[in-house]
């Protein structure tokens, strides 16, 4: 990173850090990262894109506090992490043991393990730990699981246990760019000797590479050269080797030819633990059913898990209050129409009398069997959760019950949960993938 752009913006984000609010300076600004400063241009480099446009409005701050350190008007950029790649200045300080951006804040230390990736951390960090059992590592899923933090973990594990090795980091887009530059200016020489003789080789998305044929060719040779010399090689894909179609035959041998690891959708303890500690990371205190619900509507990915985390602290932010109501109100519309539909009573009473061996009927009865009772309370207590029905309305749904004894429902199952009976927890979290199809 480049070094007085950094110290220039530690010192900035002191002064910032007073003239924000706090959460608003934890949630939105603490993260940005200083890029360079080239000239009158200072760039800063946001965790991704929403994050760049939620601090736009704050460029001034970011102008005055510069101001206030060094005697320069600077034009604030604001980038964010994917977008193109801008152009290093003079005061950067050149990396020695590893190249590319690897990014500090992903390690294996905050990195949320559950069923769904164990098998992949587990082989990133014995190949971090400089294990020769795992080359090639060729790990793969879909977008947004976690695939690319622990490729920077491995780096930042590395770099910080063995400084001496030399390690690259690449996304494989800007591998194919800089070899398509190479064949421009014929300079393979350089090309091969910077790929070629490296400890260690993160390349990230080697689907890239696929209907590329001299990429192929020259990948293939990089590849030889690399285990020959006893350099690691972890990649990562969105499909397994066998599934790069477009791939030459003798490349996918090669990618198979080590441990292929795959990491799937994170379950929802997994999707809630992640939740749980991004909030604790900006120090803002979210109650558990908020964490709850957006765990159980947004499954696929944990950029996505995280973005719609993001995008209920801002609209906290906008209310004044941080509630489940709130948390509705702001996803409301990134959550898909089908998945709303199946947030219904005509979708959940059935499922929950299903599960419990129970008809409608008698969930909807004033039959007071302990177990009845129990299956009629998890009802209200899914309704309350999954729609905007009020008590009462969902007290008339359920056979006409006041509206006081579904709050009494409600809090009675919240309670259960809270209180770690493992009984309860089991049956709402069935019942939940069951309603959701997560």
């Amino acid at each position: 990173m480049p070094i007085i752009a950094k110290d220039l913006w530690n010192q900035a984000l002191i002064k910032i850090a007073k003239e924000i609010p706090e959460i608003t300076f934890k949630t939105w600004i603490a993260p940005l990262k200083a890029v360079s400063c080239e000239g009158d241009t200072f760039v800063l480099e946001a965790p991704n894109e929403f994050n760049r446009d939620q601090v736009k409005q704050y460029e001034a701050f970011f102008r005055n506090a510069l101001m206030s350190i060094v005697p320069v008007q600077f034009h604030i950029k604001l980038t964010y992490e994917g977008a193109e790649t801008p152009t290093k200045n003079t005061f950067s300080l050149p990396q020695t043991s590893i190249e590319g951006n690897i990014n500090p804040a992903f390690t294996f230390d905050n990195f949320i393990v559950g069923s769904s990736n164990a098998h992949a951390h587990a082989a990133c960090v014995s190949v971090a730990q400089n294990s020769r059992v795992f080359n090639p590592l060729f790990l793969y899923g879909g977008s947004g699981l976690g695939k690319t933090h622990l490729l920077h973990a491995i780096g930042n594990y590395v770099k910080q246990h063995q400084p001496e090795k030399h390690i690259i980091y690449v996304p494989c887009e800007q591998f194919v760019n800089e070899f398509i530059r190479t064949i421009r200016e014929n300079s393979y020489d350089s090309f091969r000797q910077k790929y070629r003789n490296c400890d260690m080789l993160l390349i990230d998305d080697i689907q890239f590479i696929e209907s590329k044929e001299q990429m192929q060719i020259e990948f293939f040779s990089t590849f030889n050269a690399l285990t020959e010399n006893g350099s690691n090689i972890i990649m990562t894909c969105d499909k397994p080797p066998h599934s790069l179609s477009s791939l030459e035959e003798r490349l996918r041998t090669r990618f198979a030819s080590g441990v292929i690891v795959d990491i799937n959708i994170p379950n929802f303890e997994t999707r809630v633990a992640i939740l749980q500690k991004r909030a604790e990371f900006l120090n803002i205190q979210v109650s558990y059913d908020i964490l709850e619900y957006i765990a159980h509507n947004f499954v696929s990915s944990i950029r996505e898990l995280e973005g719609a985390f993001t995008t209920v602290i801002s609209y906290s932010y906008i209310s004044g209050k941080l509630d489940l109501s709130v948390a509705k109100a702001a996803l409301n519309n990134l959550i898909s129409p089908s998945k709303r539909k199946s947030m219904t009573p005509e979708t959940i009473i059935p499922i929950v009398a299903r599960y419990f061996n129970f008809t409608e009927d008698e969930i909807k009865s004033k039959n007071k069997n302990k177990d009845l009772a129990i299956a009629r309370q998890v009802t209200m207590y899914l309704l309350t959760k999954h729609s905007d029905l009020t008590y009462e309305q969902i007290g008339k749904i359920i056979g006409g019950k006041h509206h006081s004894t579904v709050m009494y429902g409600f809090n009675k199952i919240n309670d259960e949960i809270k209180g770690g009976n493992q009984t309860i927890i089991s049956a709402v979290n069935d019942l939940n993938q069951r309603i959701l199809g997560g």
